[in-house]
């Protein structure tokens, strides 16, 4: 059963990255053809600040959890040799213990807003689509990345410090 599970999420976390690097992708090369419209052509694409507003944050939010997740994100470890292995080891648990609560409040708060935005009709500026969709969707992968990484925690706290 749990192989099930790691393989579903193995699936899930290529194909987020997979859809996060073609969002990446469509950014580069709607600022190249911004650029080349503007400049050589004086002839500015229509909405490109929208859509690329919207493509930036797929990309990123897409590859937040699995950055997350993996433990790929940035690292200050100035103070890491003052604690034991034991000691880092529970230092660690009580980090991915707050971030959990921060992702989840985060994520709580983003629910609001999405709210918000559906009920006063909020769009974007130029192509006057709805912000909500979007916003119900990085709320979604903010509060499942807070799950996990509560989950993640404890199943670490469960197995204890590698003496």
């Amino acid at each position: 059963m749990m192989q099930i599970f790691r393989r579903a999420g193995q699936w899930l976390a290529r194909l987020f990255l997979t859809i996060s690097a073609l969002c990446l992708m469509a950014l580069m090369v709607l600022t190249v053809l911004e650029v080349i419209g503007r400049y050589g052509f004086n002839a500015p694409i229509f909405g490109r600040q929208d859509l690329a507003q919207i493509l930036l944050a797929l990309t990123i939010f897409l590859a937040f959890p699995i950055v997350t997740l993996h433990g790929e994100q940035i690292d200050v470890d100035l103070l890491d040799r003052l604690f034991s292995a034991r000691a880092a080891f529970w230092r660690d648990r009580l980090i991915a213990l707050m971030t959990s609560v921060a992702l989840l409040t985060m994520g709580y708060w983003l629910f609001l807003r999405a709210e918000k935005f559906l009920n006063r009709g909020i769009t974007t500026e130029m192509l006057f689509l709805p912000k909500y969709p979007l916003i119900y969707f990085i709320a979604a992968v903010v509060t499942i990345t807070g799950i996990a990484v509560a989950l993640h925690c404890v199943a670490r706290s469960v197995k204890g410090p590698k003496d």
